[in-house]
């Protein structure tokens, strides 16, 4: 359900909490030569998360991606939502655009509370969850 832009900016966070911090800051090639992500489709990705305040950076020499304290308390939803720039997990999982509670598409009540306990679940699971 998501898409491969969450799904790398979901594993990059990951490892930037564990791995990052304000005196530690990661250069995104090494992001993604350690997990095997494009570096320039990565880049962008971060690039705008940073830009939203999810995550830091800085320019220059030691410079790179960070997380810092406060933005632990971010949730895995919320990184999804600013990367997809809409919540998919809430829309239709064929991707009817008219597929609601009043007029479901075929497997719409077969999976609404499937979709609705992912959201959920990515909605309680915050950054600093990550770091055990």
């Amino acid at each position: 359900m998501l898409t491969k832009s969450s799904k790398y900016a979901v594993r990059a966070i990951s490892y930037l909490v564990v791995n990052s911090s304000e005196n530690q800051k990661i250069l995104v090639k090494d992001i993604s030569n350690d997990l095997q992500l494009p570096k320039p489709f990565l880049s962008k990705i971060l690039q705008r998360l940073s830009a939203k305040d999810y995550i830091s950076s800085s320019k220059g020499r030691g410079g790179g991606f960070y997380v810092t304290e406060d933005q632990l308390d971010h949730s895995i939803l919320d990184i999804i939502i600013e990367v997809e720039g809409k919540d998919r997990l809430k829309r239709c999982a064929l991707d009817f655009d008219n597929c609601d509670e009043a007029h479901p598409c075929v497997i719409h009540h077969m999976i609404a509370s499937e979709k609705g306990g992912l959201w959920k679940a990515y909605k309680e699971i915050k950054l600093k969850d990550l770091k055990s």
